[in-house]
């Protein structure tokens, strides 16, 4: 029997010109999204290894000087966008797209889109995400609203009671049948999406997994508000009644819920201004970390090491340049003084985002947007662990320099000098981006949400298919 109803359905929703309509017009809007995304992307993903490249070169190419004046020059890098990033461009409008590494100091991502945009930009904008996550949503409540209700007010529903049609059977059927032609649907865009991700990058089994994977969620997350809105279309005696509360849920979902999330996160979690955040590692490296004492302290007992370390009683009888030794010094303890603020302060970031789940009790799409900004590598985590790879590459050739500097110096003097040989051999930076089981990790949580949204979507089916009456 529910092989039938599936049927049924299936024929139903494709002949309904509600889903001719507003599926096609979301698809070509969809579509146009993706292009423009997809372009955008290519284009940002190829100014990022023109401009990357340009600067080593400009690197590679100083002129004989101090092997620290030369580190000064500072070199910048750039995290590569995942091709699914054309699906859901994430967090990257808001957070830089270039990180310059210099001697002495960790700096914050720079040059974020957002800033370069007039403030009417701001305000409005629509992507690919957006179809997906808000816009298609709203078409299955549109196809939804009165799947039973319209049977009930039509007497349809009685006749199937006095034939014996089992209520569950009827609304998990109509729950495929409507799945099915939605799928049926959708799935000519997401084909096209995926060939022109296939033709116009390179792509890895990761970020076809990405993909894959992104899919799968989108599904869940469509059977959610189809499960949601069969369930109240059969607890509702009218589909005026339905269709208000429906809509009622998906503005809740959609915008409310991520606006109280936020609005709730930035009060039980607010962030320090960024004043405040610098002024705070400097009075760390003056006054110094508990009991490591202030600058003055470090400098003493630390050239008194050297000395001894070396035997001799003046700096400038040192074997070895004593100006880089104690930059390397300080720079370890300005390492170290950075490292604690900059992990506080994405710590705080990462409780905000958990803190902002407490808007997921009003709908799933809070948790479906986490996802699909994880899926596509564009979320807090993954620009984290790009941070920490910068940085440490930062570490790497900064201390290479002061090797130099100190190798080819003797005492006080500051005589060393570098060439272009020298600055060729720093290596080019090579980022290797986590894979998708970091990505499955991180959103442990919003990934939890939705299965509890997809459970109570289809245990209340169940309630509504039990106290479905003709």
């Amino acid at each position: 029997m529910i092989k039938t109803i599936i049927r049924k359905e299936f024929l139903a929703t494709l002949r309904d010109g509600r889903l001719l309509t507003l599926g096609i017009a979301l698809l070509v809007l969809f579509v146009g999204f993706f292009l423009a995304s997809a372009y955008e992307l290519q284009q940002l993903r190829a100014e990022k290894h023109s401009v990357g490249t340009t600067a080593k070169e400009q690197w590679n190419t100083q002129s004989v000087k101090n092997p620290h004046a030369a580190a000064h020059y500072g070199i910048y890098v750039f995290k590569q966008d995942t091709p699914v990033a054309a699906l859901d461009p994430g967090l990257r409008p808001y957070i830089g797209q270039s990180l310059w590494l210099e001697p002495h100091k960790r700096n914050l991502t720079r040059f974020s889109p957002a800033a370069d945009q007039v403030l009417a930009g701001r305000f409005g904008q629509a992507t690919t995400s957006f179809v997906l996550t808000a816009l298609l949503p709203l078409l299955i409540v549109a196809l939804t609203f009165n799947s039973v209700s319209q049977e009930r007010e039509s007497g349809t529903l009685r006749m199937l009671h006095s034939l014996g049609v089992d209520a569950g059977q009827l609304l998990f059927g109509k729950l495929l049948g409507l799945m099915t032609a939605f799928s049926v649907v959708l799935a000519p865009a997401l084909f096209m999406a995926a060939v022109i991700l296939l033709g116009n990058f390179a792509f890895t089994l990761d970020d076809a997994l990405r993909l894959l994977v992104l899919l799968v969620l989108l599904n869940l997350y469509y059977g959610v508000f189809a499960a949601l809105a069969i369930s109240a279309s059969a607890y509702f005696n009218t589909s005026r009644t339905t269709l208000f509360c429906l809509l009622g849920f998906w503005l809740a979902s959609v915008f409310i819920a991520p606006r109280l999330g936020a609005v709730s996160a930035e009060m039980l979690a607010p962030n320090p201004s960024a004043s405040e955040f610098w002024r705070e590692i400097k009075d760390d490296i003056d006054h110094g970390l508990e009991h490591d004492g202030d600058h003055e302290q470090r400098a003493k007992a630390f050239e008194a090491q050297v000395l001894a370390q070396y035997g001799v009683s003046r700096k400038e009888d040192l074997p070895v340049g004593f100006v880089s030794l104690n930059r390397q010094h300080n720079d370890a303890y300005s390492v170290k003084v950075h490292a604690l603020h900059f992990d506080a302060l994405r710590d705080n970031f990462v409780r905000q985002q958990h803190l902002s789940h407490l808007g997921s009790w009003l709908g799933p799409s809070l948790a479906l947007r986490s996802l699909s900004m994880t899926m596509a590598g564009m979320d807090l985590a993954h620009q984290r662990h790009f941070e920490d790879a910068a940085e440490q590459y930062r570490r790497y050739f900064i201390n290479l320099t002061e090797d130099w500097d100190r190798e080819r110096s003797r005492g006080t003097e500051r005589k060393a000098t570098g060439a272009e040989a020298d600055w060729r051999s720093v290596a080019d930076f090579s980022y290797q981006a986590p894979d998708i089981g970091f990505a499955l990790r991180t959103a442990e949580v919003d990934l939890l949400v939705l299965l509890l949204w997809l459970g109570l979507s289809v245990g209340l089916l169940k309630i509504s298919a039990r106290r479905l009456a003709p």
